[in-house]
């Protein structure tokens, strides 16, 4: 178990280098995925049900995780970064507590932080930030890990463990559903060691396994069915989570480019953690039989299975799903290989060895501070947007386009805007439609007549498409600019899109 009596000075220095990476992006700027949360997030403080009143097909752990953040530190920027801060120092400290007893070597053991939470910050931009993939981490680790420590007790011990295990892997569920494939890899890899190593009765392991852990999983996920269930939302729940994502995914395509560019950017951040990985994985697994790295490499094979089966996207994002446990077994390999560094006769090619294994890996760190130096540390905010202008640089042409609808005797009410939602952010404004305009590519057929009949029932005194979205709804649905021609007339349009305002 957990004994926090070995938290070290080295630990502290760790922690505290996870807060100065963490605050370099603080001030990071929206992308398009986090502006939508926010937007998402703000409605439901305002009152609206999700789903009902504002709909997307993602589960709603990162709508509560953005109204959280944002009803606590503000709907921004600094806001809602300051939360997943602190959510990932807090998981840092998990993480350097419940790993001691796995490594050999105390210094060692101190930099999983590092090389978890650290790098997850070093590769990521603006786009990679607070998505599902990173957030879900901390919690999956937590249901890893409990599974781990059940494997050491029996009976009640073990009943609690594998149903608080259940109830943190609800959670994960509540971001994601496809996550279970990763909950069951966890929970059948101790029904598998419990029967294939320690001989016991299957039928005896699995009932004491799997009712503590439907126990445990099924709480969290009644209490958001019977929060929908109040609301009298229950079908869209259904259909948003059963019925949509199959549909989706069929009528998605295999874009090899998407998943090169997704494979490479995998790649170039997290190389040199795969590569001590596998010194991990050789060591720890083939040779010592470690049930824990066994757990983490089983993480990887159905966290990539995951990632695998959401074809049409492989959004970079979606590899964040495995720096948890990838940065443990880098820890893990620097730790096997620590001893035979510690032989080498001169203490200096060690330094050096370790030098060019983090050299990668502090190259962006490098220079994200270098620009954040550079714009006075973003402290004011004219600093702060010309350093989210070095990260994003439509942000300005985003904000030109919502301070247009913001001048004197501009229309009040709630706008429409097909494309990036930062419009909503820097307008200050909520979307008319419980439909969203961002991402109008997923949609399904079905769903297009129903924008339609929102548009005309919530008649938004500004409605905005962008050159993008343009071209998807004259491919998919172009009765949509016949139903806007005769209501609405142009009001600007520029490199970025056109403005319409209600006649």
């Amino acid at each position: 178990m957990i004994n926090i009596n070995k938290f070290n000075r080295i630990d502290f220095l760790v922690l505290i280098a996870i807060v100065i990476i963490g605050l370099i992006h603080l001030p990071f700027p929206f992308d398009g995925d986090q502006a939508f949360f926010r937007l998402g997030a703000l409605e439901i403080q305002q009152g609206k049900v999700l789903y009902r009143d504002f709909w997307d097909v993602k589960q709603p752990g990162i709508f509560y995780f953005y109204f959280l953040a944002g009803t606590f530190f503000g709907f921004n920027e600094i806001g809602i970064h300051l939360f997943e801060l602190i959510y990932m120092l807090f998981f840092s400290i998990v993480l350097l507590l419940s790993l001691k007893s796995y490594f050999r070597h105390q210094r060692i053991a101190s930099l999983v932080p590092l090389l978890t939470v650290g790098v997850y910050y070093t590769v990521s931009e603006p786009w990679h930030l607070t998505q599902v993939e990173a957030l879900v981490g901390f919690p999956l680790f937590i249901c890893l890990w409990l599974t781990y420590q059940s494997f050491k007790y029996e009976g009640k011990q073990r009943f609690f463990l594998l149903s608080l295990s259940g109830l943190i892997g609800g959670i994960v569920l509540i971001f994601k559903l496809m996550f279970l494939l990763i909950l069951l890899s966890f929970w059948l890899t101790l029904l598998i060691y419990t029967v294939l190593v320690k001989r016991q009765n299957i039928s005896k392991v699995f009932v004491e396994m799997f009712m503590p852990i439907f126990i445990g999983i099924i709480f969290p996920l009644l209490c958001v069915v019977s929060y929908f269930a109040y609301f009298n939302s229950l079908p869209i729940l259904y259909q948003t989570f059963f019925l949509y994502p199959p549909k989706i995914i069929a009528n998605s395509t295999f874009e090899p480019i998407k998943f090169f560019s997704g494979m490479k950017w995998f790649l170039n951040g997290f190389y040199p953690l795969l590569l001590a990985a596998t010194v991990a994985v050789d060591v720890s697994l083939r040779k010592s039989k470690n049930i824990l790295t066994l757990l983490l490499v089983v993480w990887c094979i159905f966290g990539w299975g995951v990632i695998l089966l959401q074809r049409g996207a492989f959004w970079e994002y979606h590899y964040l799903l495995l720096f948890v446990p990838i940065g443990i077994l880098a820890t893990k390999g620097l730790d096997v290989l620590w001893e035979s560094l510690n032989k080498l006769s001169s203490r200096l090619t060690t330094i050096l060895l370790i030098f060019l294994f983090f050299l990668p890996l502090s190259h962006a760190f490098i220079k994200k501070s270098a620009i954040l130096a550079d714009n006075n540390f973003a402290l004011a905010e004219d600093t702060q947007f010309k350093y989210q202008t070095v990260f994003r640089e439509i942000y300005p042409s985003l904000r030109s386009e919502a301070d247009f609808i913001s001048q004197p005797g501009s229309l009040s009410g709630e706008i429409y805007v097909a494309g990036d939602p930062s419009i909503y952010y820097f307008s200050d404004r909520i979307q008319a439609t419980s439909l969203r305009g961002w991402a109008l590519e997923y949609f399904l057929p079905e769903q297009w007549p129903k924008l339609l009949e929102q548009l005309d029932l919530s008649k938004p005194p500004y409605i905005f498409i962008d050159y993008i979205q343009q071209a998807t709804i004259k491919e998919n649905f172009p009765k949509m600019l016949e139903f806007i021609e005769p209501r609405y007339r142009i009001l600007r349009q520029n490199n970025n899109g056109i403005w319409y305002i209600l006649l």
